[in-house]
């Protein structure tokens, strides 16, 4: 766990410290031949690291934090696209970025996550601190994933995304203020809109997969109708089979897609098939979901040591590893020519948050 994490750190700032550690992780694993310019029609990685850090100085240490922005950003930003960007200074710009996002997170309550963020020229300008510091995490793990690509394409091990969240993933649940316990007007918790942006977002880019990746045009990278079903399968399993006690998906139980299963070429038509009808049963028991029910034990994990899982821990898993594999799907799409699937998307739950104080009192 980041030494930084206080007991009482609300799991969006728990969150958003694991984040910050994979994204950094996964610049540190970009090979040498892959800090220099583009590989196929991708950005280059220093272009993908540069943009997820101004992104990041811009969301949390100037529209949540109110502080000055970052130069090196700033000069990011006014840039052209095409322009060639150093690998070693984006890197470095992130690390300082980062330590100065970790220091504001120092200081992030329940309360804070409330406050409405000040973000002039923003589409989404007057929004709640809690809905920028989730849009962090989704475009980090979206743009960790598309490195993720870069660094197999060039041999690299894959180093496992989400991660293991050792900052979020178990951590005690949040508790509920008493004015929020009974309240079905406010709608599902925080950390349920997140999740269900997340199945929007990886719908939007399977959606739109070029024919080549679904396929599997690319060597070392999984096939598109992998991706696809895999995550099919664990929603299926998450909110349909462990939380609602529903029969498994017939086509997905023998799709050998699940965790640890080696690599295969499912048919794109009917992964993405089974993607519709595995979100379509989920999606009733993620709006329904209350405060109260995150800390309920509904499956054990198939890691052993992972043990028995909560509805909070099945959230920040699902929420991380969708955005992830959303990135990495659209960085694949990208090289067979599909167009940029502009990641996180709206997030239109997260967006909605009346912001109650889900977290009780700081």
């Amino acid at each position: 766990m980041n030494p930084r994490t206080a007991p009482s750190s609300p799991i969006v700032v728990r969150l958003l410290r694991d984040a910050l550690f994979e994204f950094g992780r996964h610049i540190e694993n970009v090979p040498p031949p892959g800090r220099g310019g583009p590989v196929g029609r991708l950005s280059s990685a220093a272009w993908t690291a540069g943009h997820a850090t101004a992104a990041l100085d811009k969301w949390v240490n100037g529209y949540c934090a109110g502080g000055d922005r970052d130069a090196w950003c700033v000069a990011f930003e006014a840039q052209p696209h095409s322009m060639p960007v150093v690998f070693l200074e984006a890197q470095t710009a992130f690390e300082r970025v980062r330590e100065r996002a970790e220091r504001y997170l120092d200081s992030v309550d329940h309360d804070a996550l409330t406050a409405f963020a000040t973000s002039p020229g923003s589409r989404f300008d007057g929004q709640r601190v809690g809905h920028w510091l989730l849009r962090a995490v989704a475009h980090l793990f979206a743009h960790a994933g598309e490195l993720s690509v870069v660094s197999s394409l060039l041999r690299r091990a894959d180093l496992g995304l989400p991660g293991n969240l050792p900052c979020a993933y178990g951590a005690p649940v949040d508790g509920v203020a008493p004015e929020t316990r009974e309240m079905p007007e406010a709608g599902p918790p925080l950390l349920a809109r997140f999740v269900l942006d997340a199945r929007e977002a990886f719908l939007h880019v399977a959606e739109h997969v070029p024919v080549p990746a679904q396929r599997g045009a690319f060597d070392r990278l999984n096939a598109g109708g992998w991706i696809v079903a895999h995550i099919a399968e664990q929603e299926d399993q998450y909110w349909s089979v462990h939380a609602q006690h529903l029969e498994a998906d017939p086509w997905l139980a023998s799709a050998e897609v699940r965790y640890g299963d080696a690599a295969s070429k499912p048919t794109y038509a009917e992964a993405l098939a089974a993607l519709r009808a595995a979100l379509a049963r989920g999606t009733p028991y993620l709006e329904g979901l209350t405060p109260t029910q995150l800390g309920t034990v509904i499956r054990r994990s198939r890691i052993p040591e992972r043990g028995d899982q909560r509805v909070q821990d099945l959230l920040l898993l699902q929420a991380t590893h969708l955005y992830a594999l959303a990135g990495e799907l659209a960085a694949i799409s990208s090289l067979a020519g599909g167009e940029d699937a502009d990641l996180p998307r709206v997030m239109r739950h997260t967006l909605t948050w009346p912001g109650q104080r889900e977290g009780g009192t700081s």
